[in-house]
């Protein structure tokens, strides 16, 4: 087969090395190599653990030289002749000679001299800068190298408001063109005065098919199929292409397209990696939430609404069709991130998974790199430390849960008919229990107690008003109350959650009773993981109606912030009569039982007993999924140099400074008020990176280069004015996102040609050899999960089907180790890539060839390598060799008695969007020549892995 490959490429002109239609002038947007790295290839960086770059170098490189170097190697202290304090510094080494190459023998204590020198750095560290220094050891420029501000010191930076990106919005006035200059809308003008300025215009417009191919990818990620295309060549109506825009918007397949550039925003994973790669239960649903968000043009400000604080609105919306809170499943959002199996430091690992949030919440919706001002103030935009850990009191006030997201008005009808029901078999019950005291269910919403789910939502009496004044609870007195999520039907779900308290005792001790049940010790906030090494802060509830003791040994965290929670995800219940802290174990069972309702009350009350039935159907297969939900507001300790154990002034929990809003005075997180000030003062920046996020997938570059990093030390936008034009307008629309695509789409700066006339080509080289001013389209790659899905829909394997659970991915027999899942198909049952399991430590190979991002921050702009290796998996890996087949049996199939010119063209068009020309014919139909009568099949098989194999196909003019 190879020998056949190789053959056809020589045949077809070397097509891996060549676009056949729509060459670029130049190749400043073509793939690139990555850049060379240093020589210490030993400690080379892993691409699983994220970019080592200026921003690692702040939030973990520069606060370990700050605390273990610079005290003797400063700019007023240089110990042999090195400073580590500045840039300038390092790179200009010490006595000894160059830092970069000196420093790994040093710190590993592997030479004459030894740092530092009391003792050796701990192994955390000495593995982020030996991962630091083996990468290049990026520093970012300075802007004073000798002052490292402190979160206790003023700001340095120039005032937020001379930065272009933090000015309010002003739509700017269109420009005025000449008349007769070929323009669609006003993005033209913006394009064109600045092109015009500099002696250059717009390209020739793209020929029909190659349009037509450009927008089929940029709106749904597919190609047309030969009949789209002929329909629009054929059609010359002067709107044709924009009825095929409104049809490709219309599209769920749109949905299922867009929603991946916000998935990579979002560091969207379904395990938690580390070592054992442990599931994200039904993370899946967040996707699907997603692809429905896009789909239905949901306003982007309540999109944004909902991703941060969808649990507190009090207008969520529910998915007609699968019945889901929609508002609630946005929550996900949060809970994306990776996380390690069972931390040693806890502590640690929570401020760790909160600065993750921080990080993304900051890169995906504001374009800010939030994550740098949390071991000192920013070093180039106007953000504090304090504003760092105004946010972290935010989301540390707020708790994860894994819960239904079902719609819960079907539950209410149900348990109000076996309200008005209850009066007469709760008196049978009363009867037939004795004295075993009153069951006064739960809560009222606002005390310090909090529940989840429908299973309380029923009761009048309050059982908490004393629980809640100590904190926790403590043994409760004046009254036999407690709560018990199985009064009404044990088939409803249910959760309980104490205060946050901070452990001072050796035990935590409850008295539960239950079936089915958890309670958990939550340390820090962030327990996600099961089966915790340390072990003992999950333990199941399965010994029914009998109340025992249930002792948690807290002897390893003292002075941790924790709460416990029980859990009852039906069929199951628990009940709770005490919780309180001792440093002695507690004294004996006392053999006391839960009182519950007896069958023989139920038998008395048939309307009752048909309720229960109706209502035990109605919870069986509800949907679940990992969402927020609200704590007790919690304001956080600024952390010295962002350790959790050096803890600096409290932080009242707020929202960036820079952005005047109200404080939070909420008795809950504060993420209600942080949504309201995300889309209020901070609204112009968060239009600004959206709008130039958009921009970007349909040229290949925004207008703002640096799409995540909208602060001074990114790079400032090409065309200003359209930016703001963009968001004013974005906003004036309602947010409408598909009004954005055909603003951009139907423009005539989306619509030009690749490729420019030779009369102007000399001078763009000279003028704008980079293309920033947009005198041409950009060439583009597919993407690595568009890729697939091409190939699958040429050879006609594609399922159409949209949402629902994922497919396992395919596996080679290489990628081993902790926590491997069985390999799924090797076409993932024909679903498109966005279905595929996205599983952090066995991403498709297939993927990570072509630049898929690891998950584990933002990722904005992906990037666009250009390595032996694509070629070699494009030649090699099996999924091409079958669909290749799968293509070539389809056009026996189909077109039994045509002949080869005929299936020729109709290959041409599936992957080209275009005819094949006489020279292509010739070469192929020497090529299948190579092949005797017999092996008809196997040589369009070796033609159609041919044509997989072009840039053409790979590539988009």
């Amino acid at each position: 087969m190879g020998i056949g490959i190789l053959a056809g490429l020589y045949l077809l002109g070397g097509s891996l090395t060549e676009v056949k239609r729509g060459d670029s002038v130049q190749a400043a947007d073509e793939p690139r190599p990555p850049a060379a790295t240093s020589a210490a290839s030993a400690n080379a960086p892993s691409l699983s653990q994220g970019p080592v770059d200026a921003e690692y170098f702040e939030k973990k490189v520069r606060p370990i030289l700050v605390e273990r170097c610079q005290k003797c190697h400063n700019s007023q202290k240089a110990k042999g002749g090195l400073q580590l304090d500045s840039r300038a510094g390092f790179l200009r080494g010490g006595d000894s000679g160059p830092a970069l190459n000196l420093l790994p023998q040093v710190l590993q204590y592997e030479g004459d001299i030894r740092m530092p020198p009391q003792g050796k750095l701990p192994q955390t560290e000495l593995d982020i800068l030996l991962r630091w220094l083996a990468a290049g050891a990026p520093w970012p420029q300075d802007r004073n190298p000798s002052t490292t501000p402190s979160p206790s010191t003023p700001h340095p930076q120039t005032p937020a408001r001379l930065h272009w990106a933090f000015q309010p919005l002003q739509r700017p006035t269109v420009p005025s063109i000449p008349a007769g200059t070929p323009i669609q809308n006003p993005i033209d003008a913006f394009v064109l005065a600045r092109l015009q300025a500099v002696g250059l215009n717009l390209a020739p417009e793209a020929d029909k098919a190659t349009l037509l191919r450009r927008v089929y990818f940029d709106l749904i990620g597919l190609p047309p199929s030969p009949e789209e295309l002929d329909a629009f060549l054929n059609d010359a109506h002067p709107d044709a292409y924009d009825r095929v825009v409104d049809r490709l918007l219309a599209s769920p397949h749109y949905g299922e397209r867009w929603a991946r550039h916000w998935l990579d925003l979002v560091r969207y994973a379904e395990t938690y990696g580390h070592e054992f790669d442990f599931d994200i239960p039904e993370a899946w649903r967040y996707r699907d939430y997603v692809i429905r968000a896009f789909n239905a043009d949901l306003p982007y400000d309540r999109f944004l609404q909902e991703q941060i604080a969808g649990d507190l609105l009090d207008d969520p919306r529910y998915d007609p069709q699968t019945g889901s809170n929609e508002s609630l499943l946005a929550t996900a959002f949060w809970w994306l991130g990776d996380a390690v199996h069972s931390p040693v430091d806890s502590r640690m690992d929570f401020a760790d998974r909160i600065d993750n949030q921080i990080d993304v919440f900051g890169k995906a919706i504001l374009g800010l790199t939030l994550g740098c001002a949390r071991c000192h103030d920013h070093k180039f935009d106007p953000i504090p430390s304090r504003d760092y850990y105004a946010l972290f009191g935010i989301l540390a006030s707020s708790r994860f849960h894994y819960g239904d997201i079902g719609d819960p008005r079907p539950l209410e009808r149900l348990l109000d008919e076996l309200t008005r029901s209850r009066p007469q078999a709760y008196s049978t019950a009363a009867e037939s229990r004795g004295s075993g005291g009153d069951i006064i269910p739960p809560p009222r919403p606002g005390s310090a107690w909090r529940l989840g789910a429908k299973a309380w939502e029923h009761f009048g009496a309050d059982w908490r008003q004393r629980w809640d004044a100590t904190g926790l609870g403590l043994r409760p007195t004046g009254g036999e109350g407690f709560p018990h999520s199985g009064q009404e039907a044990e088939a409803l779900s249910a959760a309980l959650r104490s205060p946050t308290f901070m452990i001072e005792h050796r035990y935590l001790v409850l008295r539960v009773a239950g079936r089915q049940a958890q309670a958990r010790l939550i340390l820090n906030g962030l327990q996600l993981i099961r089966d915790p090494i340390y072990g003992g802060l999950a333990k199941q509830i399965d010994h029914g109606e009998e109340f025992r003791w249930l002792v948690f040994d807290l002897h390893l965290w003292p002075g941790q912030p924790a709460y416990v929670e029980l859990l009852d995800n039906g069929p199951g219940y628990f009940a709770i009569r005490e919780a309180w802290f001792a440093d002695t174990l507690p004294p004996a069972e006392t053999g006391e039982s839960v009182p519950r309702p007896p069958s023989a009350a139920l038998e008395k009350d048939p309307h009752r007993h048909r309720c229960l039935e109706v209502l035990e159907t109605a919870c069986r297969n509800r949907p679940r999924a990992p969402v927020m939900r609200d704590g007790p507001g919690r304001n956080e300790r600024l952390f010295i140099r962002g350790n959790p154990r050096q803890l600096g002034p409290e932080v009242p929990r707020g929202f960036l400074s820079l952005f005047p809003a109200p404080p939070v005075t909420s008795s809950g997180s504060g993420r209600r008020e942080l949504a309201d000030a995300v889309l209020g003062p901070a609204r112009p920046l968060v239009a600004r990176v959206f709008v130039n996020r958009l921009w970007q997938h349909h040229f290949g570059r925004g207008l703002v280069a640096t799409p995540d990093d909208f602060g001074a030390h990114g790079e400032a936008p090409t065309h200003p004015e359209l930016l703001d034009w963009l968001a004013e307008e974005f906003i004036t629309s309602g947010w409408s996102i598909k009004h954005m695509h055909r603003l951009i789409v139907r423009s005539r700066t989306y619509r030009q040609a690749s490729q420019l006339p030779t009369a102007q080509a000399e001078l763009a080289r000279r003028v704008d050899p980079d293309n920033r001013l947009l005198h041409r389209q950009n060439l583009r790659r597919l993407e690595a999960e568009i890729l697939r899905d091409a190939v699958l829909a040429v050879s006609g394997r594609l399922d159409r089907r949209l949402g629902g659970p994922s497919v396992l991915p395919y596996l080679s027999e290489q990628q081993v180790g902790r926590g491997r899942p069985p390999s799924g198909p090797l076409d993932g049952h024909g679903r498109r890539s966005i279905y595929l399991a996205v599983r952090r430590n066995f991403l498709p190979a297939l993927f990570t060839a072509f630049d898929y991002p690891p998950p584990f921050t933002t990722v904005g702009r992906r990037s666009v390598s250009n390595v032996p290796t694509q070629a070699l998996v494009l030649w090699n890996n099996p999924f091409f060799h079958e669909q290749a087949r799968y293509w070539a049996e389809r056009l026996h199939r189909e077109q039994p008695q045509a002949s080869l010119e005929q299936r020729l063209q109709q290959m041409y068009l599936a992957a080209f969007a275009r005819r094949p020309d006489p020279e292509e014919v010739q070469a192929a139909r020497h090529f299948l020549q190579q092949f005797p009568p017999t092996e008809s099949l196997t040589a369009w098989t070796e033609l159609a892995h041919v044509l997989f194999n072009s840039k053409e196909f790979l590539f988009i003019p």
